[in-house]
């Protein structure tokens, strides 16, 4: 059975700079997916604080707000709330890292490429990169909206609903600027990606050929 040391070492000089470039590539791409799940963190807790509408924890002269007065419960809940809030950024970075900065939606750390590198399955490859990002940031605002349930109970809200059990955002989405920039730069390298290597097996394969 040939192997890639069977190759002719000019051959295989052509095969390591292919390498080399798709290399550079991989690290390019790098960059670009942990721009965006860092642009996604902000994104989020920008859309918290805004779409949950949460309430200013003091009023202008330092007092609570009229909805958390005189009563214990209501003591409590303001407690909470304050804890809440303060944990806010790092709840968020959590949330986003767990769910976002990982292997299933990141193409380029997979040790397996897929040949084809058509247009139309290039196209396909990065809708369906869209897609799923689109869902699982979705999935994200609806964890991290759940940290505030208790103080935004509306039952006819039409908003989230449930996927294996977790809450999910489901009216129009846009992405930030940031993130939308990111992505777009990691959707160009992934074509990129994907074109050299199937250039490298190509190469392999007419090597291979011909020595037959």
């Amino acid at each position: 059975m040939e192997t890639e040391t069977d190759i002719p070492d000019e051959p295989r000089d052509k095969i390591n700079r292919i390498k080399e470039r798709l290399e550079d590539t991989r690290e390019e791409m790098e960059i670009e997916a942990l721009i965006f799940v860092e642009a996604t963190k902000q994104f989020t807790f920008e859309w918290i604080k805004r779409e949950m509408e949460l309430p200013t924890i003091s009023s202008d002269n330092g007092s609570p707000p009229h909805s958390f007065r005189d009563d214990s419960e209501n003591s409590e809940k303001l407690r909470k709330l304050k804890s809440d809030l303060k944990e806010l950024p790092l709840t968020i970075q959590y949330i986003v890292e767990t769910n976002l900065n990982n292997e299933d939606y990141w193409i380029h750390r997979s040790s397996f490429l897929h040949a084809g590198v058509s247009q139309d399955y290039l196209e396909y490859k990065k809708e369906k990169m869209r897609r799923e990002l689109t869902s699982s940031i979705r999935m994200i605002l609806g964890c991290a909206s759940e940290i505030f349930g208790d103080q935004k109970e509306e039952p006819e809200n039409k908003i989230w609903v449930k996927e294996q059990g977790r809450r999910k955002y489901v009216c129009f989405l846009r992405f930030s600027e940031e993130m939308t920039a990111s992505l777009n730069r990691y959707l160009e390298r992934l074509e990129e990606l994907l074109i050299l290597d199937h250039e490298i097996k190509e190469e392999i394969e007419r090597i291979k050929g011909k020595k037959i």
